[in-house]
């Protein structure tokens, strides 16, 4: 199935030099460079077309070429093509500015805003009774591994002594499945039955794995490995055909190596909206315990397509971030649509106090009482 591109005819030709481009050509030279790029090498881009339409990526992509030519600086034209990647799937899937250079660089670190201090994305534990014990865990990024990891050691007394366990994973936007890893020793009941994922081989996805780790997390080896596996895998199959990422299949029964000898005996993990990608693949593996509940609001929604790589847009000024594998639970299981939802609802909280009062609740459940709200 291919786009229909008839709506390219409305989008103003790059200059031939990109000095004298004004900022709605080099913007609509991006955009028009997006959909056959994603057609060819993004996992998702062709079930998308394939359930939302030809009529609806016409009318996209034409709402597009309007804004695009009229954009009055490269931030506006960000902005146009942020959003009419949005309109082929709402997450891991992106234009963010910067080139090849400017991606490689580390990113500045952001003032926090005038009299708050910035949120902390460090993994943290706080006793709340004899019973019960809290563990936040605000990013799975692959730079909080070796936090979590030591975390868990560095208590492990207290929390081998505590039966109850709250994980709160709200807002945790995902990172790298490494970093949950540890916490699996301690709540899982032993197998765990997981879903691989396939990669689309293509010359595009194979150099974006072979740059993406130097690029985003120079000197990582975790990084480096997976990395080189997955070309290796890419090179078992001919262009345009997908490779698991596994050589023995996308199904695995694995059971944890060394589980903990005093592990909790209830686990609640709190859930928002906001866990996405990474997060949603912990879920799915702590669900599987017998010992665990998932608590609070569906998780966001976006990891079906996933481990994105970056490919710069013709201007040089921004790049794409794209799906370069599928999960193998498709079509049957579909995350992106709703989210995994939870065991039990809460209703999302009014504001902060609310969001806090979580916690105490689901402690007051874990120790025998009620999760019903004070005064309800």
């Amino acid at each position: 199935m291919k786009l229909h591109l008839l709506a390219l005819a409305a989008l103003p030709l790059a200059g031939a030099h990109a000095a004298a481009a004004t900022p709605g050509e080099t913007c609509a030279q991006d955009l028009r460079a997006i959909a056959p790029f994603l057609l060819e090498n993004d996992t998702g881009a062709r079930a998308h077309l394939a359930q939302k339409g030809q009529a609806y990526f016409d009318l996209a992509l034409a709402t597009a070429a309007t804004a695009a030519a009229g954009a009055a600086d490269g931030k506006a034209c960000d902005a146009i093509l942020e959003n009419y990647a949005g309109m082929w799937r709402k997450g891991h899937l992106h234009v963010k500015p910067g080139s090849a250079l400017d991606i490689a660089k580390p990113a500045p670190a952001q003032p926090a805003a005038a009299g708050q201090a910035a949120p902390s994305k460090e993994p943290a534990l706080q006793i709340l009774s004899d019973s019960t014990v809290l563990l936040v865990l605000p990013s799975f990024h692959g730079r909080y591994r070796a936090a979590v990891a030591s975390l868990l050691e560095t208590h492990r007394d207290a929390l081998a002594q505590r039966p109850n366990w709250i994980l709160d994973v709200r807002r945790n936007g995902g990172g790298s499945d490494s970093t949950y890893a540890p916490l699996l020793s301690w709540i899982s009941s032993g197998e765990i039955v997981s879903m691989g994922a396939e990669w689309l081989s293509t010359p595009a996805n194979i150099a974006g794995q072979e740059k993406v780790c130097a690029l985003l997390a120079p000197g990582d080896q975790a990084c480096a490995a997976f990395a080189a596996q997955a070309v290796a895998q890419m090179r078992t199959v001919q262009t345009g055909q997908y490779a698991p990422q596994q050589s023995g299949g996308t199904i695995s029964y694995a059971r944890v190596e060394t589980p903990e000898p005093r592990r909790p005996a209830r686990v609640a993990v709190l859930v928002d909206r906001d866990c996405a990608s990474s997060c949603e693949e912990f879920l799915l593996a702590a669900r599987q315990s017998f010992h665990v509940k998932l608590i609070g609001r569906n998780s966001y929604g976006a990891l079906d397509y996933s481990n994105l790589r970056l490919h710069i847009l013709p201007s040089g000024l921004r790049h794409l971030q794209y799906a370069t594998s599928r999960s193998a639970r498709l079509p049957q299981l579909q995350v992106d649509l709703g989210g995994i939802m939870p065991d039990i609802y809460l209703p999302p909280p009014k504001d902060e106090a609310g969001r806090d009062d979580e916690i105490v609740r689901v402690r007051r459940w874990l120790e025998g009482g009620t999760l019903r709200p004070d005064g309800a």
